[in-house]
């Protein structure tokens, strides 16, 4: 019964998933010019600099930024700095970031067409479109959302298999590299397929040479541009110290915990000023060697932490939606459990409190629906060996990116990227086991 619920309900949705889809947008631009922008946290800052650059007519990183801790996505920021020159607003943030969501949403759809059919990349787009994460990161400032289009759509020209398009493959994963380090996944998962099919087939792929030199023509392209205006060969983050820290001390939790930054406490550093941010990076990377050295066995087992830390729950632009920018799911949690509830509310109003939970309870019923369909599909995938080349792009670079979270830190938002990258393959599931299912019933 419950299977013919969800078939008959995943049916109407495809066969209208024209008004679906203007309606999504409709919404988007409703909150994008009706919601008033409020970053904070990692949003704040990625603005911040993007402001610093664009008051001083410079790019990033800028001179002053030279004794920061770490620099921080330097395409991601340029990107931000060159959009204020467009027009000096978040608004134009914001409306880059719903392009962002559209081109992401048409790969999602082009490449599941690919791979399967019509009917399931219409499902895919559903999935997508119902994943509210996909509208509150509109709204915000991270990095995940262009990260994720970076990713998705090299896939998508990998898929091609030409050698233009795997050039365009590489150029994009270059400029995901230079967003976020977990860019450096997918083209490990890259190579590591082109090795395997060296050794199994003894012949080498010559487009192999072409994926490499699209990802080195970026590379040197932006690394060199930040050469000439900063000084320095950069061209991705320098955060890999720090956030190894905050997975390795005394006071890791598996995610982020301030207290390693306290005086006498491992990160802590007297004078950061005085630090350029490869001294500081050397600093914090000695630091986390040196505890890892001392609490191997602790260390490992904070790996299942920093996965609970980013898979447990999902709110990483929920509560955005709902106004309530500084709740979130465990808030809600606390909430419910607390003894002084009253003290813990995020509005003074009932029914918006009420509102703000049932919105927290459907996306999460849905997401670890969506993880469910995953997991399944993934144990259905080992049991019948169904590991076509179309798969493992797709699933190495989820696998090598949770490794790279296991060895540092963990946070809700850094899922998001596999959940997307995934959806081909959620979709043909749910259309396997439900939809189809039900048909071949009746």
């Amino acid at each position: 019964m419950k299977t013919a619920f969800i078939s008959k309900l995943f049916d109407f949705l495809i066969s209208n998933l024209t008004p679906i889809f203007i309606l999504y947008i409709t919404v988007q631009l409703i909150y994008i010019l009706l919601l008033p922008q409020q970053y904070t946290s990692d949003a704040l800052y990625y603005y911040s600099l993007a402001k610093e650059c664009y008051e001083s007519n410079q790019f990033y990183p800028a001179a002053q930024h030279l004794y920061e801790d770490y620099l921080v996505a330097p395409f991601y920021i340029n990107v931000l700095v060159t959009l204020l020159h467009i027009y000096n607003s978040t608004l134009t943030i914001t409306f880059f970031n719903l392009i962002v969501n559209i081109l992401q949403l048409f790969f999602v759809y082009k490449i599941t067409q690919k791979y399967f059919d019509e009917k399931t990349a219409k499902l895919s787009a559903i999935l997508y479109m119902l994943y509210l994460n996909t509208i509150g990161l509109v709204l915000l400032n991270y990095t995940e959302l262009f990260f994720t289009l970076l990713i998705i759509s090299s896939i998508y020209f990998y898929t091609k298999k030409t050698t233009s398009a795997l050039i365009i493959s590489g150029v994009l994963i270059g400029a995901s590299i230079a967003v976020r380090p977990a860019g450096w996944a997918l083209l490990i998962g890259y190579l590591a397929i082109f090795s395997f099919n060296l050794f199994k087939y003894k012949k080498f792929e010559y487009q192999t040479t072409a994926m490499i030199a699209g990802v080195l023509l970026f590379i040197l392209l932006f690394g060199g541009f930040n050469q000439l205006h900063f000084g320095r060969f950069i061209f991705t983050s320098t955060t890999g110290p720090v956030n190894l820290l905050l997975g390795a001390n005394e006071f890791a939790t598996g995610g982020f915990n301030a207290r390693v930054y306290e005086e006498g406490n491992a990160g802590y550093i007297a004078n950061p000023d005085t630090l350029t941010y490869i001294q500081t990076g050397d600093f914090y990377f000695q630091q986390a060697l040196e505890w890892i050295g001392q609490n191997p066995v602790k260390w490992i087992g904070l790996m299942p932490l920093k996965l609970i830390h980013t898979f447990a729950y999902d709110d990483m632009a929920v509560s955005t939606l709902a106004g309530m920018e500084d709740w979130n799911m465990i808030q809600s949690v606390k909430y419910i459990f607390s003894g002084n509830r009253k003290e813990v509310l995020p509005s003074d109003y009932l029914h918006l409190n009420v509102l703000y939970m049932l919105l927290q309870t459907f996306h999460h019923v849905y997401y670890y629906f969506f993880v469910s369909l995953l997991i399944f599909c993934l144990v259905d995938r080992i049991k019948k060996n169904r590991f076509d080349e179309n798969f493992y792009p797709h699933i190495l670079f989820v696998l090598i990116g949770i490794s790279m979270i296991m060895v540092t830190v963990g946070a809700p938002r850094y899922k998001y990227p596999f959940i997307i990258v995934m959806l081909p393959f959620i979709a043909t599931y749910l259309k396997l086991k439900f939809l189809e299912k039900v048909e071949t019933e009746n």
